[in-house]
């Protein structure tokens, strides 16, 4: 029933594509009004660099690419990276009843494993699972989010399912001292308190950012005590170029619930991240990028409850990555490599039953890499190509082709094709998880007041690593195909609307049949008003369909809407007061997959007041 669906689907994109590339504006709007063009919803000057690494515009792009800025964070009333996640569109994500705690995502049905995330170049996921902390993440620091929706591997490597690319703020070029302090409280003794420093002095810049972030749960076992700090110090060297130096630090203690299954889950948290790099252009056509990146992440997880169980992962890293680019007349080239370095340590102890269980692993990799992009007028044409080099595993060549097409300022045109790869969980005998990639869009402001974007997705997989009921492991082909549809309007009385529509049909390709947990219909919904001087808010909601096992007790009939409003109270020489109260689950409905005591926060109120300057 569900290939029916998406064969009438893909008909009927079809066929909506070839009317709006036909299109013309109707006789009553004026064609050249500016509210029609693609540049009402970013700037042309935007520049994404998660695609292929070097920074070119989004109409460039031909990969499914979402940018959210720091502005869109501050309005979602977000603590953390996964509660941006949840109002994005084809992003489905696993609220586990608590701010601050862990939680998993899917991109188009992709997992969070095959999920690349990197945060100033620097890998967050983690050596064991390929899985990342989403929820340890805090969002003041952030400048912007660029999120690749299809394989990303011939830029980045393991990237099979997507990217996400934190791009952290940088020091404030205007004034010496300027910043923000945040604090806000709500219920169950939530509590977020933000502190930010940016300026710049002579060639020295540098930004700042300390953060605690804490709560008692509104589940059992989902307490959250999260501290966080970062900082970002830029060199501008005497000729050309700059030399960067990031430092991240999280201590967090959480729990993860799992009171229905009578255990509780509590985690002790370490991370640590830096990076060095530099960036020198040789002349005019020519740019070094070079950086080194060193992370360590300590875990210690005690269960309690119907069993005992302690566990403690260790994990460090260090690498380096070298790239040049060369831009000349239609052609933007860029060329470089990466290597990095892991090693991974877990201990499990049983005392009830006098098991214990240990791991140790090293892994070298290296990658080399060559991607182009070629314009000839309204058209862009992007190939890329990687080859990994990797220790245990066999090498893995990853070739991709896309392209941009602009028919005139109001639509784009996109089809882009990959291969690609991930790695699995470390076990013996383990293989590469490869997937082949097909997408193809259009975005457009054709239709007076509207943008529009539609893209069409097919992800083949191959060995894909699963587990059975008894948790063994084995590998799958898998099918994950389906349609990805986003709509805004301009303005109207300082109210816009949005909306995004996602269908994924996800099958076994050797049975035929569905692939359960995987989510079927993702729908995101928002209302956002804002006057340009006082008052903003917004109302958003998401709604999605499981696909759940049989039997499993999900509840997915409600949608679950959040409301933020902001009104700045006050305005003065360089400084702004503003107060804000954002209302979570406003209808207190129950999403979630699994029952066994990792239910999704029901609803809670908070307020604060924050203070730029």
């Amino acid at each position: 029933m569900t290939r029916i669906i998406f064969n009438k689907t893909f008909y009927l994109f079809l066929c909506a594509l070839m009317a709006l590339a036909g299109l013309r504006t109707p006789a009553f709007a004026d064609p050249d009004e500016d509210l029609q063009t693609l540049g009402m919803f970013y700037e042309g000057k935007d520049l994404a660099v998660s695609a292929t690494r070097n920074p070119k515009p989004i109409s460039q792009t031909a990969e499914n690419i979402t940018v959210i800025t720091a502005a869109d964070i501050e309005m979602m009333g977000a603590h953390t990276l996964l509660d941006v996640l949840n109002n994005v569109p084809g992003i489905q994500t696993d609220d586990r009843g608590s701010v601050g705690t862990f939680g998993g995502f899917t991109i188009q049905g992709a997992d969070m494993f095959h999920v690349l995330v990197l945060q100033d170049g620097i890998t967050l996921n983690f050596l064991g699972d390929g899985s990342s902390d989403m929820a340890s993440i805090p969002v003041q620091h952030i400048e912007r989010i660029e999120i690749v929706k299809g394989a990303g591997s011939s830029s980045w490597g393991s990237a099979m399912g997507g990217v996400i690319n934190i791009v952290t703020k940088s020091p404030v070029e205007e004034k010496k001292l300027g910043g923000t302090l945040s604090f806000s409280a709500g219920e169950r003794g939530t509590r977020d308190s933000r502190g930010e420093a940016t300026g710049t002095a002579g060639s020295l810049g540098y930004y700042l950012y300390a953060g605690n972030l804490a709560s008692d749960g509104f589940h059992p076992v989902t307490d959250t005590d999260a501290n966080n700090l970062y900082g970002k110090l830029r060199w501008d060297l005497p000729e050309h170029g700059s030399l960067l130096f990031t430092i991240g630090y999280t201590r967090e203690t959480t729990g993860e619930g799992g009171a229905q299954l009578g255990i509780a889950i509590n985690d002790h948290r370490r991370y640590l991240l830096s990076s060095l790099s530099l960036n020198r252009p040789l002349n005019e056509q020519l740019d070094l990028d070079l950086s080194l990146r060193r992370t360590s992440r300590t875990i210690d997880e005690d269960i309690t409850g119907a069993f005992s169980e302690t566990r403690s992962t260790d994990e460090s890293t260090y690498g380096g990555s070298a790239k040049i680019t060369w831009r000349q007349g239609i052609q933007s080239l860029v060329a470089g490599a990466d290597f990095d370095h892991g090693k991974f340590d877990f201990h499990s102890n049983f005392p009830d039953f006098s098991i214990v269980s240990d791991q140790h692993f090293k892994t070298d990799k290296w990658g080399v890499f060559l991607n182009d992009t070629l314009t000839f007028g309204t058209v862009a044409i992007t190939p890329g190509i990687r080859y990994d080099w990797m220790q245990q595993m066999s090498n893995f060549i990853s070739p991709s082709l896309g392209a941009a097409w602009s028919l005139n300022d109001k639509t784009i045109l996109r089809a882009y094709a990959a291969r690609g790869y991930s790695l699995p969980v470390i076990l013996p005998d383990s293989t590469q998880e490869n997937v082949i990639t097909v997408q193809t869009g259009v975005e457009t402001t054709h239709i007076p007041y509207l943008w529009l974007k539609a893209t069409l997705f097919w992800n083949y997989i191959s060995d894909h690593q699963s587990f059975d009921n008894q948790g063994n492991p084995f590998l799958q082909k898998e099918l994950k195909q389906g349609v990805e549809a986003e709509v805004k309007t301009v303005p109207l009385f300082n109210t816009s609307l949005s909306a995004g529509y996602t269908f994924i049909d996800a099958t076994d390709r050797d049975s035929g049949a569905f692939i359960p947990n995987i989510p079927h219909q993702i729908v995101k919904l928002g209302l956002h008003y804002n006057d340009k001087r006082s008052l903003r808010g917004t109302l958003l909601g998401r709604y999605l369909r499981w696909n759940d096992s049989p039997g499993n007790a999900t509840k997915e009939s409600a949608f679950i809407w959040d409301l933020n409003l902001a009104k700045k109270v006050f305005t003065g020489h360089d400084m702004a007061v503003e107060l804000f109260f954002n209302a979570h689950n406003l209808f207190n409905g129950a999403q979630f997959n699994d029952p066994n005591g990792f239910e999704n926060a029901r609803r809670w109120l908070e307020g604060g007041i924050r203070c730029n300057f």
